[in-house]
């Protein structure tokens, strides 16, 4: 589980914030003249951010179905509740799986994964089946990406 303690920003914070969901490459020096404000500034907010986990890490965002992951699905577990969290850590930790949330409702755990095609999901979901901590699994494909981007507007 993640820290859920909430972080105080200001409007540093929220425009250094704001440039690096545009570009996480941007230049501190740059930014820092635009935002007037010194690059020693814009760094110790940055290292700040970083180490009160609300910059998690830096990557880029890439379209996967270029590399051949044109198959995106969601998968839908219901677990055996005392062990559910050994589940979603062990799930989260499988190459194809993107996203591993915790829910409530019918099912326990929503799954997003994408393959290269429908003999990888088939044996994905297999190798899901056999686990003994697994009820059961609903499946859906995805048709069309109308939006798939985990960055939202800071306010």
């Amino acid at each position: 589980m993640s820290d859920r303690k909430r972080v105080e920003i200001d409007t540093v914070d929220r425009k250094l914030l704001i440039e690096l969901l545009k570009d996480s490459r941007v230049s501190l020096r740059k930014l820092a003249e635009e935002m007037n404000v010194s690059p020693a500034t814009l760094h110790n907010r940055l290292f700040r951010l970083v180490q009160e986990g609300v910059i998690k890490g830096f990557t880029a965002l890439i379209d996967y179905s270029k590399l051949g992951y044109s198959l995106t699905s969601i998968i839908m577990a219901k677990v055996d509740g005392k062990h559910l969290v050994e589940f979603e850590r062990e799930i989260a930790n499988l190459d194809n799986v993107i996203l591993v949330y915790d829910i409530v409702g019918e099912y326990d755990v929503a799954i997003v994964a994408k393959f290269r095609n429908v003999e990888d999901l088939d044996n994905f979901l297999k190798s899901l089946l056999k686990n003994p901590k697994v009820e059961r699994t609903h499946t859906s494909i995805v048709l069309n990406v109308v939006k798939e981007d985990p960055r939202i507007k800071i306010v």
